[in-house]
Protein backbone atom coordinates (compact mmCIF):
# COMPACT_ATOMS: atom_id res chain seq x y z
CA UNK A 1 0.00 0.00 0.00
CA UNK A 2 1.48 3.31 -1.08
CA UNK A 3 1.67 6.06 1.57
CA UNK A 4 -0.60 8.34 -0.45
CA UNK A 5 -3.22 5.64 -0.97
CA UNK A 6 -6.53 5.82 0.88
CA UNK A 7 -7.10 2.75 3.02
CA UNK A 8 -10.54 1.17 2.90
CA UNK A 9 -11.58 0.20 6.42
CA UNK A 10 -14.64 -1.70 7.65
CA UNK A 11 -15.64 -1.29 11.30
CA UNK A 12 -18.18 -3.66 12.86
CA UNK A 13 -19.53 -3.13 16.36
CA UNK A 14 -23.14 -3.40 17.51
CA UNK A 15 -22.86 -0.33 19.75
CA UNK A 16 -22.76 3.19 18.23
CA UNK A 17 -20.65 4.54 21.11
CA UNK A 18 -18.05 1.80 20.56
CA UNK A 19 -17.99 2.48 16.82
CA UNK A 20 -17.43 6.16 17.53
CA UNK A 21 -14.56 5.30 19.87
CA UNK A 22 -12.95 3.07 17.24
CA UNK A 23 -13.22 5.82 14.62
CA UNK A 24 -11.68 8.39 16.96
CA UNK A 25 -8.79 6.01 17.61
CA UNK A 26 -8.33 5.43 13.86
CA UNK A 27 -8.29 9.21 13.31
CA UNK A 28 -5.20 9.50 15.53
CA UNK A 29 -3.18 7.13 13.34
CA UNK A 30 -2.45 9.81 10.73
CA UNK A 31 -3.38 7.57 7.81
CA UNK A 32 -5.72 8.35 4.97
CA UNK A 33 -8.75 6.15 5.55
CA UNK A 34 -12.22 5.75 4.15
CA UNK A 35 -14.17 4.12 6.97
CA UNK A 36 -17.39 2.16 6.45
CA UNK A 37 -19.42 1.15 9.50
CA UNK A 38 -21.57 -1.95 9.96
CA UNK A 39 -23.99 -2.03 12.87
CA UNK A 40 -25.68 -5.39 12.18
CA UNK A 41 -24.32 -8.87 11.43
CA UNK A 42 -26.16 -9.18 8.12
CA UNK A 43 -24.86 -5.79 7.01
CA UNK A 44 -21.33 -6.79 8.04
CA UNK A 45 -21.45 -10.04 6.05
CA UNK A 46 -22.78 -8.25 2.97
CA UNK A 47 -20.06 -5.58 3.05
CA UNK A 48 -17.28 -8.03 3.87
CA UNK A 49 -18.14 -10.31 0.96
CA UNK A 50 -19.04 -7.70 -1.66
CA UNK A 51 -16.23 -5.16 -1.22
CA UNK A 52 -12.46 -5.26 -0.78
CA UNK A 53 -11.13 -3.75 2.43
CA UNK A 54 -7.54 -3.16 3.49
CA UNK A 55 -8.47 -3.44 7.15
CA UNK A 56 -11.43 -4.87 9.06
CA UNK A 57 -11.91 -3.90 12.71
CA UNK A 58 -14.22 -6.56 14.13
CA UNK A 59 -15.70 -6.29 17.62
CA UNK A 60 -17.00 -9.53 19.12
CA UNK A 61 -18.18 -8.38 22.53
CA UNK A 62 -21.85 -9.21 21.87
CA UNK A 63 -21.77 -11.61 18.95
CA UNK A 64 -22.69 -15.14 20.10
CA UNK A 65 -21.78 -16.72 16.83
CA UNK A 66 -20.01 -15.74 13.62
CA UNK A 67 -20.12 -17.55 10.30
CA UNK A 68 -16.48 -18.57 10.06
CA UNK A 69 -16.83 -19.81 6.48
CA UNK A 70 -18.05 -16.39 5.32
CA UNK A 71 -15.42 -14.31 7.10
CA UNK A 72 -12.47 -16.71 6.64
CA UNK A 73 -11.11 -14.89 3.53
CA UNK A 74 -10.90 -11.55 5.38
CA UNK A 75 -9.43 -12.81 8.67
CA UNK A 76 -5.77 -12.03 7.76
CA UNK A 77 -6.82 -8.38 7.31
CA UNK A 78 -8.88 -8.38 10.50
CA UNK A 79 -8.08 -6.78 13.85
CA UNK A 80 -10.32 -8.43 16.45
CA UNK A 81 -11.38 -6.36 19.45
CA UNK A 82 -13.13 -8.11 22.34
CA UNK A 83 -14.50 -7.70 25.84
CA UNK A 84 -14.36 -10.47 28.43
CA UNK A 85 -17.62 -11.93 27.09
CA UNK A 86 -16.14 -12.29 23.62
CA UNK A 87 -12.73 -13.68 24.61
CA UNK A 88 -13.42 -17.25 23.51
CA UNK A 89 -14.70 -16.13 20.11
CA UNK A 90 -11.64 -13.90 19.68
CA UNK A 91 -9.33 -16.86 20.41
CA UNK A 92 -11.15 -18.94 17.80
CA UNK A 93 -10.84 -16.20 15.18
CA UNK A 94 -7.09 -15.91 15.80
CA UNK A 95 -6.71 -19.68 15.50
CA UNK A 96 -8.53 -19.49 12.16
CA UNK A 97 -6.11 -16.88 10.82
CA UNK A 98 -7.02 -13.49 12.32
CA UNK A 99 -4.44 -10.76 11.86
CA UNK A 100 -4.52 -9.22 15.33
CA UNK A 101 -6.33 -9.72 18.61
CA UNK A 102 -6.67 -7.01 21.25
CA UNK A 103 -8.69 -6.79 24.43
CA UNK A 104 -10.70 -3.60 24.80
CA UNK A 105 -8.88 -3.25 28.13
CA UNK A 106 -5.70 -2.51 26.18
CA UNK A 107 -4.53 1.07 25.87
CA UNK A 108 -4.65 2.97 22.58
CA UNK A 109 -0.98 2.26 21.94
CA UNK A 110 -1.59 -1.50 21.89
CA UNK A 111 -4.67 -1.08 19.71
CA UNK A 112 -2.70 0.99 17.22
CA UNK A 113 0.14 -1.53 17.21
CA UNK A 114 -2.31 -4.29 16.36
CA UNK A 115 -3.89 -2.34 13.52
CA UNK A 116 -0.48 -1.34 12.16
CA UNK A 117 0.60 -4.99 12.25
CA UNK A 118 -2.41 -6.03 10.15
CA UNK A 119 -1.69 -3.31 7.60
CA UNK A 120 1.91 -4.56 7.42
CA UNK A 121 0.71 -8.16 7.02
CA UNK A 122 2.02 -9.19 10.43
CA UNK A 123 0.20 -10.93 13.27
CA UNK A 124 -0.18 -9.34 16.70
CA UNK A 125 -1.71 -10.16 20.09
CA UNK A 126 -1.83 -7.70 22.98
CA UNK A 127 -0.42 -8.55 26.41
CA UNK A 128 -3.91 -9.19 27.85
CA UNK A 129 -4.64 -11.70 25.10
CA UNK A 130 -1.28 -13.42 25.55
CA UNK A 131 -1.91 -13.76 29.29
CA UNK A 132 -5.31 -15.28 28.56
CA UNK A 133 -3.78 -17.80 26.13
CA UNK A 134 -1.10 -18.77 28.67
CA UNK A 135 -3.76 -19.26 31.35
CA UNK A 136 -5.75 -21.52 29.04
CA UNK A 137 -2.64 -23.59 28.26
CA UNK A 138 -1.89 -24.34 31.89
CA UNK A 139 -5.55 -24.99 32.67
CA UNK A 140 -5.87 -27.65 29.97
CA UNK A 141 -2.51 -29.15 30.87
CA UNK A 142 -3.74 -29.61 34.44
CA UNK A 143 -6.95 -31.24 33.22
CA UNK A 144 -5.08 -33.60 30.86
CA UNK A 145 -2.74 -34.61 33.68
CA UNK A 146 -5.69 -35.48 35.89
CA UNK A 147 -5.10 -32.82 38.54
CA UNK A 148 -7.86 -33.84 40.94
CA UNK A 149 -7.39 -30.80 43.17
CA UNK A 150 -7.57 -28.40 40.23
CA UNK A 151 -10.85 -26.49 40.16
CA UNK A 152 -10.88 -24.18 37.14
CA UNK A 153 -13.43 -21.41 36.96
CA UNK A 154 -16.55 -22.36 35.00
CA UNK A 155 -17.51 -19.50 32.73
CA UNK A 156 -21.12 -18.85 31.81
CA UNK A 157 -22.21 -20.27 28.47
CA UNK A 158 -23.77 -17.99 25.88
CA UNK A 159 -27.36 -18.71 24.90
CA UNK A 160 -26.21 -20.42 21.69
CA UNK A 161 -23.60 -22.54 23.49
CA UNK A 162 -26.22 -23.59 26.06
CA UNK A 163 -28.60 -24.52 23.26
CA UNK A 164 -25.99 -26.71 21.55
CA UNK A 165 -24.93 -28.29 24.87
CA UNK A 166 -28.56 -29.11 25.71
CA UNK A 167 -29.12 -30.76 22.31
CA UNK A 168 -25.91 -32.76 22.69
CA UNK A 169 -27.09 -33.90 26.11
CA UNK A 170 -30.35 -35.04 24.50
CA UNK A 171 -28.40 -37.26 22.12
CA UNK A 172 -28.46 -35.21 18.91
CA UNK A 173 -25.44 -35.43 16.62
CA UNK A 174 -23.63 -32.48 15.03
CA UNK A 175 -25.51 -32.73 11.74
CA UNK A 176 -28.87 -32.99 13.48
CA UNK A 177 -28.10 -29.94 15.62
CA UNK A 178 -27.03 -27.98 12.54
CA UNK A 179 -30.32 -28.82 10.84
CA UNK A 180 -32.36 -28.03 13.95
CA UNK A 181 -30.71 -24.63 14.49
CA UNK A 182 -30.25 -23.92 10.76
CA UNK A 183 -26.53 -23.24 11.10
CA UNK A 184 -23.36 -24.69 9.53
CA UNK A 185 -21.89 -27.99 10.80
CA UNK A 186 -18.60 -26.16 11.44
CA UNK A 187 -20.45 -23.61 13.58
CA UNK A 188 -21.89 -26.40 15.73
CA UNK A 189 -18.39 -27.83 16.19
CA UNK A 190 -17.06 -24.39 17.20
CA UNK A 191 -19.87 -23.85 19.71
CA UNK A 192 -19.38 -27.35 21.10
CA UNK A 193 -15.63 -26.77 21.56
CA UNK A 194 -16.23 -23.43 23.29
CA UNK A 195 -18.83 -24.96 25.61
CA UNK A 196 -16.44 -27.77 26.54
CA UNK A 197 -13.69 -25.25 27.32
CA UNK A 198 -15.96 -23.17 29.52
CA UNK A 199 -17.22 -26.27 31.34
CA UNK A 200 -13.62 -27.48 31.74
CA UNK A 201 -14.41 -30.87 30.20
CA UNK A 202 -12.82 -32.79 27.35
CA UNK A 203 -15.66 -35.05 26.18
CA UNK A 204 -19.44 -35.33 25.98
CA UNK A 205 -19.77 -37.68 28.97
CA UNK A 206 -18.04 -35.17 31.24
CA UNK A 207 -20.14 -32.35 29.80
CA UNK A 208 -23.38 -34.20 30.55
CA UNK A 209 -22.25 -34.85 34.11
CA UNK A 210 -21.39 -31.16 34.54
CA UNK A 211 -24.72 -30.01 33.13
CA UNK A 212 -26.77 -32.38 35.37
Amino acid sequence: MKPESTLKVLVFDLHPISRKGIRLMLDTMELRMKVTEASRERQFYKLATSQRFDLVVLSVNDVDNLNNEVISPILPKTAVLYTEEGAEIAMDLMALGGGACMSKKCNDTALKEGISAVLQQRRYVCATTQAHVNTEYWRFRAIRNGAGAYRPRVRQLTSRESEVASLLKNGLKTGEIADRLQIQHSTVSTLKARAFRKLSVTNLVQAIQTLD
